[in-house]
């Protein structure tokens, strides 16, 4: 299993290790209310005993009783399926509909495709989509066939259906799989040849888990797997030797966030690897974040993006859809914040930057709760705990609400800055002291102020680039809303679209046997992005001496605000994490070209004791 570098290749006992993996509870000890059978295909799945459930409050009565009832009970001869618990299926055939019917438009390049099915389950999704693409051949690889074979017989039934008794994410079988996949042709690879879109060829896979399952250091075996399709972009590797291969992927909803995150808090290294290596990794449904509960660890955070990023962002991209004929997202699958921009927010004009400020933060919920009590009297005595929680909640509002009325005035400036920089209107003199000015205010903030002010300029400035650097702000359509009745066991799953783009030449160089670039650039940007708050000069003389010098010089982007760089330095200049993807290869590009540059080994033994991590996504 590729575990961080990317040129390591998988471990096949350490891959057989996860279909072995126990989930962390037993499926009896699953709330009551997950194992609701809104149709015949979840009754059908709860009929087989994989998913029992069994009360934890039975009187002695009834436990009797039951006891009484096996005894008498008939023993069938018929053997109980066996099958993983932890398993989450699609089954409402309608919501399949609506997804289908949403994304159709760029469904229809690949009607006729071969179509790899990696856990089909109870094949409401795979009886779908053959439905709409009609493929020529469509590989089911499903480790509990036995369990799912009866569910699936009649899409077996169909012209090219075959059912693998496989794990498709044990790459070894998924490997022997791939041989029944006659039509595909492998694509000559080399750093000078650009791989070619596939649509002959369509990948879906169910990896969500209820309970998540975990695997060493990965929180979910599904990030760790899904972290390897994105790195056999870079490898050509698995189906992805074919050409750029589009994945259709559900997984647990908490999951989509390590790679497509909404705040530059969350945009770590994998969210960066999915940037460099997919046209697009857009979210096609999952849960409404309106709908999530605030639990005490995130009253305690504060993922500080302007609201009113979030309200253009949407409008930018129900713009996009309108202009691609893609159909607004139905009324009933709808999102909070998508029917909310339809309603109120159908302008043109930029809303982040000219707004003030709004950050939704957790405790308002709270206060608008406590304010809407005392309004009816029913908060209780003066001197009661709700009296003076309301109190403690309220002056923090008018603390916030100060606060950001200064970071408002900070950002105007930065925006003037970059202004006054293009404009040239200043001389170098007038500009430095004004930049210096800025600098001095920024610095003068309470630590923690400062620390909520670069959230709040960085995440905005991450969405003023051209285009956004975050894929999510990219997104060809606006998610739509699921139920837990859409799935069995009734949790929330999110469904990813990913289509792979052909990556930068000096990152499909990765190997021993090549000039090790990519290599070199992993060690680069881990190195960069361990100090991601410092200006990026800074960070470049921590990689190797002279290298601010002999780099900073030939890569103009980092200055250019039309590119994402801002004309200042120090404090008001580009930080590591706000790189965009064209600004971390031409750090790498001018790095190759610099005459004193390290090799592979030197970068290593100066680096390496600082960044031994083995899990990509703690970088």
């Amino acid at each position: 299993m590729w575990l961080f570098r990317s040129n390591v290749r998988p471990n096949s006992s350490l891959l057989r290790s996860i279909a072995a993996l126990p989930c962390r509870r037993s499926a009896s000890s699953l709330p009551k209310d997950l194992l609701k059978t809104p149709n015949p295909t979840a009754k059908s799945l709860a009929d087989t005993g994989v998913w029992s459930y069994i009360s934890r409050r039975r009187t002695r009565e009834q436990i009797e009783a039951d006891e009484k009832k096996a005894k008498t009970r008939k023993k069938s001869t018929k053997p109980k399926p066996k099958g993983d618990r932890a398993r989450v299926n699609i089954i409402n055939d309608k919501f399949c509909d609506d997804v289908i019917d949403y994304i159709a438009p760029s469904l229809k390049r690949h009607v006729g495709c071969d179509l790899l099915d990696i856990n089909p389950g109870a094949g409401v999704w795979s009886k779908k989509l053959n439905d709409f693409l009609k493929p020529r051949s469509h590989i089911l690889m499903e480790p509990d066939a036995e369990l799912y074979k009866p569910f699936l017989d009649p899409l077996l039934e169909r012209p090219g259906a075959k059912l693998v008794p496989e794990s498709g994410i044990l790459w070894t079988e998924l490997t022997k799989a791939l041989g029944y996949l006659e039509h595909q042709v492998e694509q000559p690879r080399s750093s000078g040849t650009e791989p070619s879109r596939n649509d002959t060829l369509l990948v879906t896979a169910n990896l969500s888990f209820y309970p998540k399952r975990r695997f060493r250091n990965f929180d979910s075996v599904a990030v760790l797997v899904l972290y390897q399709l994105l790195t056999s972009i870079q490898l050509g590797s698995l189906f992805q030797k074919y050409g750029l291969v589009r994945m259709l992927l559900w997984i647990n909803d908490d999951d989509k966030r390590t790679f497509l995150p909404r705040s530059i808090q969350n945009r770590r290294k994998t969210a960066l690897q999915a940037e460099f290596s997919c046209e697009h990794l857009a979210e096609v449904a999952g849960k409404d974040p309106a709908s999530l509960k605030v639990t005490p660890e995130q009253l305690k955070k504060m993922y500080a993006r302007d609201q009113w990023i979030n309200i253009e962002s949407s409008r930018n991209t129900l713009a996009r859809m309108k202009a691609a004929g893609i159909k607004e997202p139905p009324s009933h699958r709808r999102m909070a914040l998508t029917d909310e921009v339809m309603k109120n927010h159908t302008g043109t004009e930029p809303l982040a930057g000219k707004q003030s400020t709004h950050v939704v933060r957790p405790y308002l919920a709270e206060l608008d709760e406590l304010n809407r009590l005392a309004a009816e009297d029913k908060l209780g005595a003066p001197k009661s705990k709700s009296n003076a929680r309301r109190a403690i909640l309220a002056n923090q509002l008018i603390r916030n609400e100060r606060e950001v009325a200064v970071f408002d005035e900070l950002i105007h400036e930065q925006q003037e800055l970059t202004r006054l920089h293009s404009s040239g209107e200043l001389t170098a003199d007038e500009f430095a002291a004004r930049e210096k000015a800025y600098s001095e205010r920024v610095a003068a903030l309470p630590k923690n102020s400062k620390a909520d002010y670069h959230l709040l300029r960085d995440n905005y400035l991450l969405f003023r680039q051209d285009p956004p650097a975050l894929l999510y702000d990219r997104r060809p359509w606006e998610p739509l809303r699921v139920e837990p009745g859409d799935f069995f066991p009734n949790v929330e799953t999110a469904l990813l679209d990913i289509q792979p783009k052909a990556m930068h030449p000096l990152l499909r160089t990765v190997g021993s046997e090549s000039t090790v670039t990519g290599d070199i650039f992993d060690l680069i940007q881990r190195s960069m992005l361990s100090s991601s708050l410092d200006p990026v000069e800074d960070t470049l003389d921590k990689l190797w001496p002279g290298a601010r010098e002999g780099i900073l010089e030939n890569c103009p982007s980092l200055r250019d605000p039309a590119k994402g760089g801002l004309p200042g330095t120090g404090p008001s200049g580009v930080c590591s994490r706000l790189l965009n993807e064209h600004q971390w290869m031409e750090i790498l590009d001018a790095f190759m070209k610099w005459p004193f540059r390290p090799s592979h080994a030197e970068l290593i033994g100066r680096l390496g004791d600082d960044l031994a991590v083995s899990d990509p996504l703690e970088d």
